[in-house]
């Protein structure tokens, strides 16, 4: 356990997922400083100017990524990402929400 992350505090605890309403238009580019992979699932640690967040990947946008040119998860590190609102069917809430397609990679 690492000493920001504890239960004496929050720090390390709280992960700001980003979403779609933090993009600043319909698409916004984020530079990719790190990959977290854990069983089947997979984020990347996405930031712009000064804020950073985490973006949880879903199946589409993990099939993305390999079929446009990223072999192996590491390299995605440092490459830039467009990301662009779209909807998306959540079958728990049964209705369209707003979520995030990659769209680009740099």
């Amino acid at each position: 356990m690492s000493e920001k992350t504890n239960i004496e505090s929050w720090d390390g605890l709280l992960t700001n997922y980003i979403k779609a309403s933090n993009l600043q238009g319909q698409t916004e580019v984020f530079l990719c400083v790190g990959v977290n992979v854990e069983a089947e699932t997979m984020s990347l640690d996405i930031e712009r100017s000064d804020e950073k967040f985490v973006f949880g990947l879903n199946t589409t946008n993990k099939v993305f990524l390999k079929n446009n040119g990223i072999a192996k998860p590491k390299e995605i590190i440092g490459k830039k990402i467009t990301l662009e609102k779209v909807k998306a069917f959540n079958p728990t809430l049964k209705q369209e929400v707003d979520s995030l397609r990659i769209i680009r990679v740099e």
